[in-house]
């Protein structure tokens, strides 16, 4: 799936303000604590719970609920950002997602956001 499309699909998933991003990458890290411990290789894939601008649950992948609205995102990367400083129960939803193509998908309290574009040359 390309970022675009997993852009399009997630901007529709926020407008109900309660979604999962699933198979999500949390490097060690980035975990804060309420969340299961990563692997040996200091990796967690888990399912992301957003409600609202907050993190409500970080669960080991494929505990979501199969028929909840949600974002397999296929183990591509999150990491906190701005305000959040972990991914974590309680955190600020402020997080980035980094697709396989390298196109990155930025959050702020649960919504997404578009990066500055850089500045004309006029």
């Amino acid at each position: 799936m390309s970022a675009s499309t997993s852009a399009c699909l997630l901007a529709r998933l926020l407008a109900s303000g309660k979604f999962w991003l699933k198979r999500a990458r949390i490097d060690s890290p980035d975990l804060g604590e309420g969340t299961p411990p990563p692997g040996a290789d200091g990796v967690l894939v888990a399912d992301v719970r957003i409600e609202g601008d907050r993190i409500r649950a970080v669960l080991p992948a494929g505990e979501a609920p199969c028929c909840a609205p949600g974002l397999c995102l296929d183990g591509a990367p999150v990491r906190p950002r701005g305000g959040c400083t972990a991914v974590a129960p309680g955190q600020p939803a402020d997080l980035a997602v980094i697709f396989p193509d390298g196109e990155r998908l930025e959050m702020e309290k649960g919504r997404v956001v578009q990066p500055d574009p850089p500045p004309s040359r006029a």
